[in-house]
């Protein structure tokens, strides 16, 4: 990993077309810019992350009935609210 300081206003490159500016920085949370050609996917690491766990979820329900799901999730929440007790 290549980890390096830089100020608002400064950047870096990666390859000949994407460059990574610096907009604002604060004592919590640094602000950027990406610039890069429109094929090149850029995602928050959070969404890769959910993406995949909903994979998984969804990978784990194949080949089991709705009887089967339905009766997971009610060991899962065995008193759900009414949808009649609604104010």
């Amino acid at each position: 990993m290549l980890v390096l300081r830089r100020r608002a206003g400064e950047s870096v490159l990666i390859g000949q077309d994407i460059e990574i500016l610096v907009l604002e920085t604060g004592p919590r949370e640094v602000k950027l810019g990406i610039q890069a050609p429109a094929h090149v996917l850029i995602l928050r690491k959070e969404i890769r992350l959910a993406e995949q766990q909903n994979r998984a979820a969804a990978d784990g329900l194949r080949g089991r009935s709705l009887n089967d799901v339905l009766e997971q999730l009610r060991h899962a929440w065995p008193n759900p609210p009414s949808q009649h007790s609604l104010p």
